[in-house]
């Protein structure tokens, strides 16, 4: 949109600038001329800021309708547009207020086409795009989740994310600087992978001062939800109303669930805290503790579920041999 923007200014100039003899103005008149049309469209544009986004068909009609207007308006009001060059500026402000508020109304032509494949039986799906932060990619699950097909719609990752990854994998610190790469490893198998389309937004909200702050302003903004494993924006997405979808809480729903007398099949790895106790772990990682099972470590046993204790890092599982 910048670009357009930098282009139609550049033609409201030039207009001006090559006309100004049948418009019967001098340069610096055509330049000042020029200038007001520019700042009208940039005040303009701030008042309608709030409405809704849109695409290149929906502002090409909306200046075509915008210049019939116009044209109206001029040709009913002839003695207030007896000048030339307020006529040529008005129609530069209104062909951009239309062409602005087209672009920004894109769902009505959307709708539009809606409503015509529920007709032919075409349910429409809602994708929802998915935000995610720095310590979700990080954390690099979110990779395997995405190759499993269970996530729907776009992955969405803004640049001031990337940014405090490259900070992160820039670090004098040895444990910072290996999460930062470690993240941007899993990045280049988000991009990689054919399942989910990924999508880097450039756009920054410059006068937000956190990372977590312009998250929620882009989630907001974009109607998606944010996924992390940050408790406190998980916290803050609550208070603003914002879904977030917290993998830890998605590794706890998947976790094995067992009760007292079930039967598991596990590999005892090390030694327990109490000299005959063994430990093994399940495969979404809870610590199965094996009684009289040190003798046995490296070897595949059966044993059977005694009783269950849930701790502040996890839950442990007590077993005997079978």
């Amino acid at each position: 949109m910048w670009i357009f923007r930098i282009i139609y200014s550049i033609a409201i100039f030039g207009a001006f600038v090559l006309l100004r003899n049948q418009l019967g103005i001098d340069i610096n008149h055509a330049i000042s001329y020029a200038l007001g049309i520019v700042l009208s469209i940039n005040l303009i544009e701030l008042l309608v800021s709030d409405l809704k986004s849109f695409k290149v068909i929906m502002g090409f009609i909306g200046g075509v309708l915008f210049l019939i207007i116009a044209y109206l308006i001029t040709s009913a009001f002839d003695a207030v547009f007896s000048n030339e060059s307020l006529k040529l500026g008005f129609y530069f402000l209104v062909v951009y207020l239309g062409i602005l508020i087209g672009y920004k109304n894109y769902t009505i032509l959307e709708n539009i086409f809606s409503r015509k494949a529920k007709k032919e039986g075409k349910p429409k799906y809602i994708s929802i795009p998915k935000i995610i932060d720095t310590s979700t990619i990080i954390d690099g699950r979110i990779a395997d989740i995405v190759n499993t097909g269970f996530v729907e719609g776009r992955i969405v990752i803004p640049t001031f994310v990337l940014k405090e990854l490259q900070n992160i994998a820039d670090s004098h610190d040895h444990l910072r600087r290996q999460k930062g790469r470690r993240g941007l490893d899993v990045l280049k198998k988000l991009q990689e992978q054919k399942i989910v389309p990924v999508e880097i937004i450039n756009e920054d909200f410059t006068n937000l001062g956190t990372v977590d702050e312009k998250l929620i302003a882009l989630t907001k903004k974009l109607k998606g939800k944010i996924i992390t494993t940050d408790f406190n924006l998980l916290q803050v997405a609550e208070i603003q109303e914002i879904k977030a979808l917290n993998i830890n809480s998605l590794a706890l729903a998947l976790r094995q669930n067992v009760l007292p007398g079930d039967n598991l099949h596990i590999t005892i790895q090390k030694e327990g805290k109490e000299y005959s106790q063994g430990v093994g772990y399940l495969d979404d990682g809870t610590m199965v503790v094996v009684e009289n099972g040190r003798s046995l470590i490296g070897s595949e046993v059966d044993v059977t579920v005694s009783s269950l204790l849930q701790t502040e890092s996890g839950r442990i599982i007590f077993t005997k041999l079978k």
